[in-house]
């Protein structure tokens, strides 16, 4: 699984986790499916229109769904982005380490050279350029993306506030009673 895959300390769960909460916070997912609706109903109106009765749909139907799978995966990037941006900055207000959480992300950039998702060198996608339809940023550029912001976003930035005792009470919550579980 992507836990016991990428996951070896609770500073890079905080990240994950900051990361999956800034989505929700930031609306996301309501702006896809708002997205998501425009388009199904340009499609619907497009093949309503068709005068040969479904010759025409069919180039239609194929050229639209390349327009909305690469428009969708713009917005997927930049919100993926976003999500890493904030994702950061509620990891560092919650006392962690935001430098060590970073490494996950270099992790799965390994992950993804080793099974050939991406390039080691800094070129990505085909002949050095981000594909279209691809719906994150390479792990490498989030990696190294996260480590420059966690010079302003990290713990010490917050250490006067109250966030170390929130953060033993969320992993004493988190425990589960009598089972000792994997511990990170």
């Amino acid at each position: 699984s992507f836990f016991e895959t990428f996951i070896d300390k609770q500073d890079e769960l905080a990240l994950v986790l900051g990361h999956e909460i800034s989505h929700l916070i930031l609306g996301h997912s309501s702006e896809r499916n708002s997205l998501e609706t425009s388009f199904r109903t340009i499609e619907i109106l497009l093949l309503s229109l068709d005068p040969t009765e479904g010759l025409l749909s069919l180039a239609f139907m194929t050229f639209l769904a390349s327009v909305r799978n690469a428009i969708g995966a713009v917005h997927s990037r930049d919100h993926e982005r976003c999500a890493d941006e904030l994702g950061i900055k509620l990891t560092a207000m919650a006392c962690y380490d935001t430098r060590a959480a970073s490494q996950v992300f270099y992790k799965m950039h390994l992950q993804n050279v080793e099974s050939g998702k991406e390039s080691s060198a800094k070129k990505v996608g085909w002949g050095g350029l981000a594909s279209f339809f691809d719906s994150h940023p390479p792990s490498d550029e989030r990696f190294r993306a996260l480590l420059e912001e966690s010079g302003q976003e990290n713990r010490e930035k917050y250490d006067e506030t109250s966030c170390k005792n929130m953060k033993t009470m969320f992993w004493n919550a988190m425990k589960p009673s009598g089972d000792e579980g994997r511990r990170l």
